[in-house]
């Protein structure tokens, strides 16, 4: 692992089909979970807020353990253990479905342990890749890694929406299971990346490695605003995506398969974004474009909404317009603030400050889904509730806005090459003794 090779030399490519095989079965499953909700288990807006709710909670119990168990484990050999038993948990559903067995706390339990193996996988895979490529590749590994996001958005759910008109949501469950098995024959061929620190240095205990990363997102004066940020987005994205399906399903009154395929207009803008990152932070400034990409998916969401005053064909035309501009702007905004952190970061600390931003920015998740599912359910209604929920996503660029993000060019010519990491949390870039 050398940090002056093409990224088409490094391997980096077996790392990206490992993960786009696996994202794409991934998102077999988040089209067909919500589903085996609605259709089979006639699941209503309260306990479509549940499931969501539980799902997302695993960042909030086991988020910041598992950046310290990536940090203290073999990073390769975390995400292969990680896939594994990804791909066992999820053939639970198909077997308790053949028995009659299958009931809303057990797809919420099975979301559940899913969503805490997810979270270990990706905080060793967000340490192993800077090792892989090293820092000049990141911004274009981390364009195709979320481009492998939208790959899986456009392969997922169009081929979701196929197989659970045709075999039942259930049963396309175990595609996904086989994709983590895949994933992994591509990982075996990988090499190994240790944890960086001394051979005769002792891993630090559970409860001191955790906070670690804590205070390290906590005193950066760029990524503070952002990870608030983040929560702030997330909280009113859970708020509305708990009610999505619901809505475009039962009030909309759009099949599965159209359903599929509106959310594969959202894939391919995803690949578009994912294309255009790199340029769009030389352009206009990383600082810059993370305001935009902040507010833009709160602007369009107001489409979803107002698509149940007109008819279904330009009602489906919102839906897509809608999913193809909040895709677009996620996508940019996943890839600079993955750019940002692997820049500012040390490698010995990397995986517990991604676990540590995702417990705070995913942590919320469970909040909005539970707030969203108990509006919709009582005198706001869903199309007023999604309304609501708009206006909070609009609102979440002020903390970008209003901070040193909207000043901030290029990370790479702010951020010294190599940062101290001797033992203590170390001061990150940007960090004035001011300001923490």
């Amino acid at each position: 692992m050398t940090e002056n090779v093409p990224l088409r030399e490094t391997g980096f490519f077996r790392l990206w089909t490992a993960e786009s095989v696996s994202l794409a079965g991934a998102q077999v499953t988040a089209f067909a979970l919500p589903l085996v909700a609605v259709i089979t288990l006639d699941a209503d807006a309260w306990e479509m807020g549940l499931l969501s709710a539980v799902g997302s909670a695993a960042a909030l119990v086991f988020g910041l353990s598992a950046g310290a168990w990536s940090d203290r484990y073999e990073r390769r050999a975390v995400m292969l253990v990680a896939n594994a038993a990804r791909a066992l948990v999820l053939l639970l559903i198909p077997g308790l479905y053949l028995l009659d067995l299958l009931t809303l706390y057990a797809m919420a339990a099975v979301a559940f342990v899913v969503a805490v193996l997810t979270l270990v996988f990706d905080s060793a895979m967000a340490s192993y890749t800077p090792r892989l490529v090293g820092k000049h590749n990141l911004a274009r590994a981390n364009s195709w890694m979320q481009g492998t996001v939208s790959v899986g958005h456009v392969a997922g759910p169009g081929l979701a929406g196929v197989l659970v008109q045709v075999l039942g949501a259930p049963a396309t469950l175990l595609l996904d299971s086989v994709s983590y098995v895949v994933s992994s024959l591509n990982l075996v061929r990988m090499p190994k990346a240790a944890p960086d620190r001394a051979a005769d240095e002792k891993p630090e205990p559970h409860l001191q490695a955790v906070l670690a990363g804590l205070r390290l997102l906590a005193r950066d004066r760029i990524q503070r605003p952002l990870v608030i940020g983040a929560a702030h987005f997330n909280f009113f994205t859970a708020m509305f995506f708990t009610l999505y399906t619901l809505y475009t399903i039962k009030v909309l009154g759009f099949s599965s398969l159209l359903f599929g395929a509106l959310t594969m207009v959202g894939g391919a803008a995803g690949l578009l974004g994912a294309a255009l990152a790199p340029r769009a932070a030389r352009t206009f400034g990383m600082g810059p474009t993370l305001v935009v990409v902040f507010a833009l998916p709160g602007v369009t969401g107001l489409l979803i909404p107002a698509a149940v005053t007109v008819d279904k064909p330009l009602a489906a035309l919102f839906v897509g317009a809608s999913s193809f501009v909040w895709s677009f702007a996620v996508v940019i905004n996943l890839i600079l603030c993955e750019t940002i952190k692997q820049a500012l970061v040390p490698d010995r600390f990397l995986g517990r400050v991604t676990s540590a931003f995702r417990f705070v920015a995913s942590g919320v998740e469970p909040f909005g889904a539970l707030v969203g599912g108990a509006l919709a359910a009582g005198w706001l209604g869903i199309p007023r509730t999604l309304v609501l929920a708009s206006f909070g996503l609009v609102t979440s660029a002020l903390w970008p806005f209003f901070s040193d993000v909207r000043r901030l060019r290029d990370i790479a010519a702010q951020v010294p090459e190599d940062l101290p990491g001797d033992g203590d949390v170390p001061a990150l870039a940007g960090e004035s003794g001011g300001n923490r």
